[in-house]
């Protein structure tokens, strides 16, 4: 049998309800094939099948809610009993503690968690048992552990220090749902510690109860996450963009020809990824417990949509690699896919950098909240015409304003300003990002 788990995806999301189940008990299902529709907090996601097989059990009905690490559902794959297999794999009573750098074979794996639309996940789930949490701090850090090889990897990979952890297997050893239970319990506590004070409102008198949505619900947690743990500092400018202007009135037309609505906002995210190169401590994100910054190597520009429901903020995958014209097409494509809630989880999903729009909402300055673990976010306001003086000289110009909040625990001002100044630079005169 195999138990098919909701499993934890990350992007705080803890829970989805099911939209509409394609399959039913007793039904043949092949690998791949989509099984049900589940809606979370931010994305309609489609569970396709693990394996072939057949449906024996549906964890949850229509319309109810299915949490992380309950079953969605179980299939007949031919396999016997998943979890007595598991556990003769895990503690194997005819071999000695392995050694700590033996070679990881697959028979020393459970089976997968399964994926979330196209998106691979790992076998984790966030555990609600804390009935050890209390021991863990007495263990010393220097008793001999044991545990498979698969648990020790499980535990580097989830930032467990593994003695501190109770093994529930055979004298004492360390299983996998050991590491999985100690790790939800961190998590758990991370999260306690930034809970928001709860204060009762008056609902007397000439008033309407609205409820808020799923999404705004998340929105909430995030904000609020953010702006707990981050000292936020926002540093404004402005720049005179009448070149960038003239640029993208010249070569609109032709983007159009090939179906491509070229927006600033192409520009803005490609002078940004080259700003970013300049200055890699703004692609990154702060470990904070682990005292280090995780510098990425890649480019996942976020930009916040706004959709009826709320903000949503996917990114753009590899930004780095696309031209203008191939930026502008994935921002149209993004966006249109966010408003209509199609955007897939893997899309939301690690973020290094983000940019909001104020000028949609034709509004020239803001403080933009970052998106929390990234360290920095731009805002861009609406492009209007102003008097401006260059050479000494009064004209009217063009003028874009900028907005940029840095996460002041690891980003100092100076070098905020150096960034931004390198965002105005490549925008006040953009032939250069043509050429990137």
């Amino acid at each position: 049998m195999y138990d098919f788990k909701f499993a934890d995806v990350g992007e705080g999301i803890h829970e989805g309800v099911i939209l509409k189940w394609n399959f039913k008990e007793g039904d043949k299902v092949k690998e791949g094939e989509t099984l049900v529709v589940v809606e979370t907090d931010k994305v309609n996601a489609e569970l396709p099948s693990p394996v072939d097989g057949i449906i024996k059990k549906l964890g949850a009905e229509e319309g109810e809610t299915i949490h992380v690490g309950q079953t969605v559902v179980i299939i007949d794959d031919g396999s016997g009993i998943a979890e007595e297999k598991s556990k003769e794999k895990e503690e194997p009573k005819d071999k000695k503690e392995e050694p700590k750098n033996a070679p990881i074979s697959e028979e020393d794996e459970d089976e997968p968690q399964g994926v979330i639309g196209e998106i691979e996940v790992s076998s984790s789930v966030m555990a609600s048992s804390t009935e050890h949490s209390g021991n863990q701090k007495q263990v010393s850090k220097n008793k001999k552990v044991l545990a498979t090889p698969v648990a020790r990897q499980m535990a580097k990979d989830l930032g467990v220090d593994i003695t501190l952890v109770n093994g529930t297997g055979e004298n004492g050893r360390v299983l996998k749902e050991d590491i999985k239970n100690a790790s939800g319990q961190n998590m758990q506590q991370n999260q306690s510690s930034y809970q928001m004070p709860k204060v009762k409102v008056s609902t007397q008198g000439n008033v309407e109860l609205v409820k808020i949505s799923n999404l705004r619900k998340a929105i909430v947690k995030g904000m609020t996450l953010s702006k707990q743990i981050i000292p936020h500092t926002v540093l404004m400018d402005e720049i005179v963009v009448d070149k960038l202007v003239e640029l993208r009135q010249k070569v609109k037309t032709q983007a159009a020809a090939q179906d491509i609505k070229l927006t600033y906002m192409a520009f803005i995210m490609k002078a940004t990824i080259l700003a970013l190169k300049k200055f890699p401590m703004f692609n990154a994100s702060f470990d904070q417990e682990n005292e280090q910054m995780v510098v990425k190597k890649f480019y996942n520009i976020g930009m916040a949509v706004d959709t009826k429901d709320g903000l949503i903020v996917p990114n753009i995958k590899d930004a780095d690699l696309m031209s203008i014209l191939e930026l502008a097409k994935e921002i149209s494509t993004v966006a249109k896919d966010t408003v209509d809630r199609k955007i897939k989880l893997e899309q939301l999903q690690n973020t290094t950098f983000s940019i909001t729009n104020f000028g949609a909402a034709d509004v020239a300055y803001g403080t933009p909240i970052i998106n929390h673990p990234e360290v920095g976010i731009l805002g861009i306001g609406k492009i209007e015409k102003k008097p401006v003086v260059v050479n000494d000289e009064l004209k009217v110009g063009y003028v874009l304003p900028l907005s940029l909040a840095v996460d002041h625990r690891v980003i100092d001002g100076a070098d905020a300003g150096r960034f931004l100044n390198e965002i105005k630079s490549l925008l006040s005169d953009p032939m250069m990002l043509l050429l990137s």
